[in-house]
């Protein structure tokens, strides 16, 4: 049961994403021919007016297909034929600049929008909140001084990481580990910069875990601080995801590392069984992940349509539909790829 809500979960994060184009698309006056959620055969099918709504067989995406776009590979809806190759009204391909740019941010400006919102709701019920203020050190740590950290400062900056919440303290020492940290803390309302200090995580706990020595406590929180706190999460799982992609691509992760749709929908099911609440958030950290790849400018994206945009912004001329579909199929040739590799290593992980 748990795998069944991880995968209407998923659908729902893709559903919002979609919704963004589609809703931007029918504002801004452009036909949109389908709306589908999942690809292949149509489990279910409905067209309302020019518009085709279909739930698909397989659950790994969707698509918004908008008249204009490549009719070979779009199912046009019945009485929607276009007439000729001159009828250019309603079309993506002739709409104005900045409607096509709308349209194709929409979806993850849609993504964005609703990790926010589902953050804010994560954290109306919560009193107290873990803060990235020092509330002590462990007996051992070496670094407590007048040159070093003290009680009572409020980490801003731990090496290049921002830390916007306590989880991002976790996330900074973890990464920085073998090299030395440069903290930036604000102490006495004054920002002030230790370089060189060498944490390691070498102080025993109660339970015999290796920690870093620094103590931190919680605070209560207000209604305005709760919807600040979700803000401050929401710009957290930004960081971190573009974090990521700069590991990956400097190789200092392994792309086996990557998580597919089947890894996802397994820490979904996972999840489900332990907390609604850590479900939320994992949510809103998957639609922050979505809203950023999706933005790569890469052929194939969303960012690939917009970066396509930005020269014919520049170039005053739109690139030839035909160069433009050739290089967005490469695109998508070189994601499916990735996908069936990342899906290879996510099955292979879960039977480990």
């Amino acid at each position: 049961m748990s795998i069944v809500i991880a995968i209407l979960i998923f659908g729902l994060i893709v559903f919002v994403h979609e919704l963004g184009h589609f809703i931007s698309a029918k504002l801004t006056g452009v036909t949109v021919y389908q709306f589908s959620i999942g690809f292949g055969p149509a489990l279910i099918k409905k067209q309302v007016g020019e518009t085709v709504y279909a739930l698909r067989c397989v659950p790994l995406g969707g698509y918004v297909a908008m008249k204009g776009e490549d009719t070979t590979v779009i199912e046009t809806p019945a009485g929607h034929e276009p007439a000729v190759e001159e009828d250019t009204q309603g079309s993506f391909l002739h709409a104005a600049l900045w409607k096509r740019f709308v349209i194709s941010a929409a979806g993850s400006v849609m993504n964005l929008v609703s990790a926010l919102l589902i953050l804010v709701l994560v954290m109306l019920p919560a009193e107290a909140i873990l803060v990235p203020e020092i509330s002590g050190f462990m007996p051992g740590f070496a670094f407590e001084g007048e040159d070093g950290l003290q009680q009572g400062d409020e980490l801003v900056k731990i090496n290049d990481f921002h830390i916007f919440i306590y989880s991002d303290v976790v996330n900074a020492l973890e990464l920085g580990q073998g090299k030395p940290y440069t903290f930036v803390v604000r102490r006495n309302g004054q920002k002030v910069t230790i370089s060189d200090l060498n944490l390691e995580k070498n102080i025993e706990d109660e339970n015999g875990a290796l920690r870093f020595g620094l103590l931190f406590g919680a605070e209560e929180i207000s209604l305005p601080q709760r919807i600040g706190t979700a803000w401050n999460s929401s710009l957290s799982f930004l960081q971190m995801t573009y974090k990521s992609i700069g590991m990956l691509v400097g190789g200092e992760v392994s792309a086996d590392n990557m998580m597919g749709t089947v890894g996802i929908t397994n820490e979904l099911s996972q999840r489900v069984k332990s907390s609604w609440e850590d479900v939320w958030y994992f949510v809103a950290f998957l639609s922050v992940n979505l809203a950023v790849v999706n933005l790569l400018p890469i052929p194939g994206l969303d960012g690939g349509k917009l970066l396509f945009l930005l020269i014919e912004l520049v170039r005053g001329k739109p690139i030839k539909p035909e160069h433009e579909g050739a290089v967005q199929l490469a695109g998508m040739l070189l994601i499916l790829g990735l996908f069936v590799f990342v899906t290879y290593h996510d099955i292979v992980n879960l039977f480990a």
